[in-house]
């Protein structure tokens, strides 16, 4: 037991010295002359010399007002308890991430994040509230602040477990939102720690827990997979990482079309990455890839691909030619290249569609509107994606975005650039590449269009001799034309937002999961955007005249890392986790309501006594 004001006691002595005071006192009585002592013997016997003290006897007057004393002196000591629960308002964000699908002991990270928040639902008292908050890829408020129990139940009932990356970030700020500003308010995290650190968060003056599930790290996942086509047929490439502390075996298998066409042993020592290539002359979409191994985590065992049949796709170069990029572009399968002077009549237009072309380039040609569904522009001024001025000597690309589609296993760090013009990037537009001084390349989607921007003429630098080149070419063919962008399928990870162009006639598509559930997305002049897939595993989207595939793979090492963290970086600041969440709670009306009825029970005994 805690006292906030534990001085208060200290009273109780000067208050006890003075009602013992009181009881030392005799009384004083008027000496009044009788005929016969007999007629008085309840009298005489209580009758004392008139002394100023008498002698202190055994009273239960007196205990029961010192007891009175001590308990009212007591509560105004502000007395308080530890206990379980959480006490005022309290938001609890749950972690829906894919880590927290790892089984223990038979049961999920997320059933037992569950279980805990029935466990403090269930210690709730009157006058306290709780919000929950799912942090999954789409953050969503499942309760808000509220001290109905019920709906406390349905609202754990209604939380999913997603194969995505949780959005642990929004889900704090909101959860700060709500309570940040309350002294007594509390934000709980029930998570396993596997996230990136949280900077741009503060939980104001709300007290931040962090509860972390789990005990085991021994997992193996699949964390990429890819398939080139080449002369000989298509090579398909998989790769595979421990994340545990011991060594994993199991075997690798391969799906063709649905059947086991390769099986392959494995063994990965703890922390290291095994890649396995298999060569084949046809494949039958889907593929997949599935890892038989006996680990914690199943979502990150499967992997898909779809769309590697891809159609001959057409580009076309506007401008004088550019031997370097035609070669590069002629190198990737499938590809036919035209180049024209200027854009023909028939492949002009604002509207998206009806073009025999899947790329247009113009090369140091200013653009013009156009049908086709991708463009890229190479140092000209003109189109909507960037204005570009001035000029910059010699700049060197300082930053890039790895992780954007255009830029995967691209390196820029060694191109050398002999000039440039400082570019100005539309709002939609985002910078992947820049120098200290001006944005270099810029993409984006405007108007059911994509668009990539280089600021500076290839031909001045010595990029298209980098082995960088060919690369860049083929992530700008997949990116622009083929994945999440074609009808013949193309595969993204879990949680990650992507549009996909359609017939203009189409007005509505039905994306329907691996579970056979359905969801209707419009579709807006050509384009739909889907916020992301739920799940690992292959989805079908269904219009009225197209069909297309799509692919969901976790490979997020974050997720697949499920080592739970004792300690957790949120705001700048490292966040210990805690065993058991245990609150102060106040004991003075208990208190009060005992006092009160020794009150009664000395009046009683005073009563009784007279």
């Amino acid at each position: 037991m805690q006292f906030q004001s534990l001085g208060v006691l200290l009273w109780f002595l000067p208050v006890a010295a003075f009602i013992i005071f009181l009881y030392l006192l005799k009384v004083r009585r008027r000496e009044i002359r009788v005929p016969a002592r007999f007629l008085w013997p309840t009298i005489t016997t209580d009758v004392r010399a008139n002394a100023l003290f008498q002698k202190l006897r055994p009273n239960l007057l007196l205990f029961l007002q010192l007891l009175i004393a001590f308990l009212l002196l007591a509560a105004l000591a502000r007395p308080m308890i530890q206990a379980r629960g959480l006490p005022g308002q309290s938001v609890i964000v749950v972690d829906a991430s894919a880590s927290m699908g790892a089984v223990e002991n038979g049961k999920s990270r997320f059933e037992r994040a569950r279980e805990r928040l029935r466990a403090l639902v269930r210690e709730l008292n009157p006058g306290e509230q709780v919000a929950i908050i799912e942090a999954g890829a789409q953050v969503r408020v499942a309760a808000s602040l509220t001290a109905d129990k019920q709906r406390l139940y349905s609202a754990i009932d209604s939380l999913q477990l997603t194969d995505t990356a949780g959005n642990i970030d929004e889900a704090l700020r909101l959860a700060s939102a709500l309570v940040g500003k309350n002294q007594s308010g509390r934000i709980v995290l029930l998570s396993d720690g596997a996230f990136p650190p949280v900077s741009d968060f503060s939980p104001g003056n709300a007290q931040l827990i962090y509860e972390s599930l789990g005990a085991t790290r021994e997992n193996v996942a699949i964390t990429a997979m890819d398939v080139q086509p080449r002369a000989e047929g298509y090579e398909w490439f998989v790769a595979m990482r421990n994340f545990g502390a011991s060594e994993a075996s199991g075997v690798l298998e391969f799906y063709s079309g649905g059947k086991l066409i390769d099986a392959r042993q494995i063994k990965i020592a703890p922390g290291q990455t095994l890649a396995q290539t298999l060569r084949a002359r046809q494949l039958a979409e889907p593929l997949e890839a599935r890892l038989n191994i006996d680990d914690a985590l199943a979502s990150d065992n499967r992997a898909y691909r779809v769309g590697i049949t891809e159609q001959t796709r057409r580009v076309l170069i506007v401008g004088e030619g550019n031997f370097f990029l035609e070669r590069a572009l002629a190198l990737e399968p499938n590809v036919e290249v035209n180049k024209a002077p200027s854009v023909p009549e028939s492949e002009r237009g604002q509207r998206v569609g009806d073009s025999q072309y899947d790329l247009i380039i113009f090369d140091n040609t200013p653009p013009v509107p156009v049908k086709a569904r991708a463009v890229m522009v190479i140092r000209a001024q003109g189109g909507p994606i960037a204005k570009l001025s001035g000029q910059v000597k010699t700049p060197r690309i300082a930053v890039w975005e790895k992780e954007h589609p255009l830029l995967r296993y691209v390196e820029l760090a060694p191109v050398l650039i002999d000039n440039a013009p400082r570019m100005e990037p539309a709002p939609w537009a985002k910078v992947i590449a820049e120098s200290q001084q001006t944005p270099l390349i810029v993409a984006g989607e405007h108007a059911g269009r994509r668009w990539v921007g280089i600021g500076w003429n290839l031909l001045e630098s010595d990029f298209p001799l980098q082995p960088a080149f060919p690369i860049f070419i083929g992530n700008l063919l997949r990116w622009a034309t083929g994945e999440q962008g074609g009808t013949q399928g193309f595969t993204v990870r879990t949680g990650t937002p992507f549009s996909v162009n359609v017939p203009p006639d189409e007005t509505r598509l039905t994306l329907t999961a691996p579970d056979s559930q359905k969801q209707e997305f419009p579709v807006n002049e050509g384009t739909l955007i889907v916020p992301g897939l739920p799940r690992v595993g292959l989805y079908t989207l269904q219009g009225n005249k197209v069909r297309i595939p799509v692919g969901g793979n976790l490979f997020n090492t974050d997720e697949s890392d499920i080592a739970p963290r004792q300690t957790i970086q949120l705001g700048g600041r490292t966040v210990q986790a805690q065993g058991q969440m245990f609150t102060l709670r106040d004991l003075w009306r208990p208190i009060v309501l005992l006092m009160l009825a020794i009150l009664m029970l000395e009046w009683w005994v005073f009563v009784k006594r007279s």
